[in-house]
Order: structure tokens, then sequence, then C-alpha cells
């Protein structure tokens, strides 16, 4: 499921954009069970490497993907989203969204 707000999310402001990197964070450290430096180091690492593309590359198309699948497609391991849907409806509630 592609939330609307995630849509045209690099034309946001850079706040809107820090908070679409936290929620991956957050899905990496409380669904995933990664440890905060880890999950901090992976999606610091992923944001360079989006926000940076290759020449002719346009990574705008990066931001209409879920927080949660991101998070997922992260460590490599599916998770049943309807099954953690309330923690992730948290998650994202916490930032607004």
């Amino acid at each position: 499921m592609i939330n609307p707000q995630y849509l045209n999310l690099s034309q946001f402001d850079p706040h809107t954009r820090n908070e679409f990197w936290e929620v991956i964070r957050e899905c990496l450290i409380e669904l995933h069970g990664l440890p905060q430096f880890e999950a901090l180091q992976r999606s610091h690492d992923l944001r360079q490497q989006i926000e940076a593309p290759p020449p002719g590359l346009n990574s705008d198309f990066f931001y209409h993907n879920e927080p949660f699948q991101v998070a997922c497609d992260m460590v490599g391991h599916q998770l049943d989203q309807a099954h953690y849907r309330p923690q992730y409806e948290t998650i994202l509630q916490r930032h607004g969204w």
C-alpha cells in the first residue's frame, strides 16, 4: 500500500524528507529488531546513495515507496504488513502521518 503522503516526497521540504527516513529507522528498530546504531547507519548509507544517484539517474522515484517496505528490503526479510499494521501505524502517527 502506498500512502499518498509519500508521493512526490522528493519535492517536500527537508523536514518531511527527514521524517520519511525516521519512519524507516523506527521500522528497522521496532519491527526488525535492529540495534539503534545499526539502523541509523544502514538508513544513513542508503539515504546517501538515494540522494546522490549516478549522473543521468533520478532518484525521485524512490520516495514513492512505503517506508515499511523499504525497511524490509534493507534487511532482506519481508514482513507481513497486515500483521504489523498496528505497530506500523503507531510509528506513522508519531511522525504525524
